[in-house]
């Protein structure tokens, strides 16, 4: 973990506390918008590429099978590691179709041990996997990224549907974590190439979601990485066009459909971003326009669902002819 991501970590650490003890409140867009502006630019440096795509899919072949004909009733430590180095690999068929897919078999089945679920959960969280290369330009490490969110999200949910192991702390440290993410992750690309899906924007929907049913978590974290995302989001300059804006509009809804606490601080969110919006002066480069389409198209897709508080709809209404 480089100094700027422990750094990074330690200032939203330190605006969550303030929060929690009432110290920030409309105040807090701006602390967080700061912050992320100020994110230094590392220098690229060298992903490595996994080579033993072969056997690798031949290991995922077997264990699949295995499960399918009810041969296998547990997963070795060995082949939890296996598995999640391999979420690195930039061949969609080891990586998406492959481990994503295996690991999804693996929960369903319920093949896993509480004590490997809270083994999992801390590899998902270790900097090296969830922040590798994190502050760079965009590279092949935003799979491992991307996809340690997304299996994140299904150890979240087996968890609190079946083995509750994870505590309040580790939830805690999740919705700072997950925070900390999004407010460092520029890399918004959908699908690459022949390297397929990173999708790390919809992945984080998914996590967001499962903490948005925690019971255990309080307000104050669910406030945060609301305004963390919001924070984030106004400031992508990397185009969202594979559906994350209906992935996070839906994560969004869920939150603030929970309490009317969530909804009213949601619109201050809205309102502040419009306010900046109406003093902004277009810029002639792409990372504005990229913000600007992607403002679009999430309010669009947060209009469209029609299950908002209807004072969200409304103003989302209002300043329907601005975008």
């Amino acid at each position: 973990m480089t100094d700027a991501v422990t750094e990074t970590l330690r200032q939203l650490d330190q605006l969550r506390t303030r929060l929690s003890r009432g110290e920030l409140y409309q105040r807090l867009p701006q602390k967080v918008g700061e912050l992320i502006d100020n994110l230094p630019h590392e220098k690229r440096t060298p992903v490595p590429v996994l080579k033993d795509n072969k056997a690798a899919l031949a290991q995922i072949k077997s264990l699949r099978l295995q499960i399918k004909q009810k041969k296998l009733t547990a997963i070795s430590d060995d082949e939890i590691d296996f598995l999640l180095a391999h979420l690195a690999a930039t061949d969609l068929l080891v990586r998406d179709k492959g481990v994503y897919f295996l690991f999804n078999d693996i929960l369903q089945a319920r093949l896993l041990s509480a004590a490997q679920i809270k083994r999992i959960f801390h590899r998902l969280l270790d900097p090296n996997m969830l922040y590798r290369h994190i502050l760079e330009t965009k590279s092949n490490a935003i799979f491992l990224r991307s996809f340690s969110v997304m299996i994140l999200s299904g150890i979240l949910y087996v968890d609190r549907m079946h083995y509750h192991t994870l505590q309040t702390a580790d939830l805690e440290e999740v919705s700072l974590k997950i925070s900390a993410y999004m407010a460092m992750e520029t890399d918004g690309r959908g699908y690459i190439g022949t390297r397929g899906w990173a999708h790390a924007y919809s992945h984080v929907g998914n996590v967001l979601d499962e903490l948005t049913e925690s019971t255990s978590l309080n307000r104050a974290n669910k406030l945060f990485y609301l305004t963390v995302l919001l924070a984030r989001y106004q400031r992508l300059e990397s185009p969202l066009i594979f559906g994350e804006d209906h992935r996070l509009a839906l994560a969004i809804a869920n939150l603030v459909n929970k309490n009317k606490f969530y909804a009213d601080y949601f619109l201050l969110l809205l309102q502040a971003w419009q306010r900046e919006l109406m003093i902004m002066r277009p810029q002639e480069n792409e990372g504005f326009w990229n913000c600007w389409y992607n403002r679009n198209r999430l309010l669009q897709a947060l209009i469209i669902r029609g299950d908002l508080p209807q004072k969200i709809q409304d103003f989302l209404m209002q300043i329907v002819d601005v975008f």
